[in-house]
């Protein structure tokens, strides 16, 4: 499948939602240019950055926008750190990914929706993730939501396996445009390096409460994809062969194969990926036992 939506380039003469921009940085500078780029449209952009060493924080000093150091605990800390100390012009804000980027449609949603006086802490925002020059729409499992656009006042997070969710009975919307995410913009050896990260996270995630979907096996059967997808991830967490089973899921089940090449690459991927958890989790639990 071709790249998707376009993303935003100044300048920019469209709808200017009453959105601050909050960007998580380490080590960004190769991502960060193009991301603030596609933040043309918006009056308020802070960089949070968790102590880079290279040139992230001179660039963000260059583009004019707030820059914000906190060394990096986990993503739930350091988001709500963002909430509790970056200075924001507004009271809706949208977490971004040096390596993610806007696309009109979703900014002109985000205008009608805070226009509107929504009652919600927050809304789930999908992505289209590019991988080797495609949108590898069937194999990363679109739509995949994150919690991306929400009110300061009504939002915290959690951390839970190597990322966040939002605090449990929180009233979340879900906005219908994605944004754009370049998840391989640094290379195959940078997401395989943060995937090791992660599956250690992850790991211990499993061995501390057995699961890491936190919402039962009647989940599996709920109307709502988000719910379903935590409920598939914590079932799948205890099954034998789970790195096998990971893949001939992306494959068949999802459609990776439709994405040619670069989906079934990337089913390897999260194949792998999986194998690093569970190989992680037996070590975990050897130590425990003794």
């Amino acid at each position: 499948m071709p790249i998707p939506s376009p993303v935003i380039e100044p300048p920019w003469n469209g709808t200017r939602p009453p959105v601050s921009v909050v960007i998580l940085t380490l080590d960004e500078e190769a991502n960060l240019p193009g991301c603030l780029d596609s933040c043309a449209w918006c009056d308020d952009v802070h960089v949070l950055d968790s102590g880079s060493r290279d040139r992230t924080a001179a660039i963000a000093r260059e583009r004019g926008v707030g820059l914000h150091v906190h060394p990096f605990e986990s993503f739930g800390s350091q988001r709500n750190w963002a909430i509790d100390h970056v200075p924001t012009r507004h009271g809706w804000v949208f977490h971004l990914d040096a390596d993610e980027r806007f696309t009109p449609g979703l900014v002109e949603e985000m205008g009608r929706v805070v226009s509107s006086g929504p009652a919600e802490a927050g809304f789930y925002v999908a992505n289209q993730m590019v991988f080797m020059g495609r949108w590898i729409k069937r194999a990363a499992g679109y739509p995949a939501y994150q919690m991306r656009l929400f009110h300061t006042g009504r939002m915290r997070f959690i951390d839970h396996g190597h990322g966040q969710r939002e605090s449990p009975g929180t009233v979340i919307g879900r906005l219908k445009n994605p944004y754009v995410h370049l998840n391989f913009s640094k290379g195959l050896e940078d997401w395989i390096a943060r995937h090791n990260r992660y599956s250690t996270a992850e790991a211990a995630q499993i061995v501390r409460d057995g699961g890491v979907g936190g919402v039962g096996l009647g989940g599996l059967f709920s109307g709502d994809s988000t719910v379903r997808r935590r409920a598939l991830k914590g079932f799948a967490a205890g099954l034998p062969m789970r790195p096998q089973l990971r893949w001939l899921y992306t494959v068949v089940a999802q459609g990776a194969f439709l994405d040619g090449r670069a989906g079934l690459t990337y089913a390897g991927l999260v194949s792998m990926y999986e194998r690093m958890i569970q190989l992680k989790v037996r070590a975990m639990r050897a130590e425990r036992s003794g």
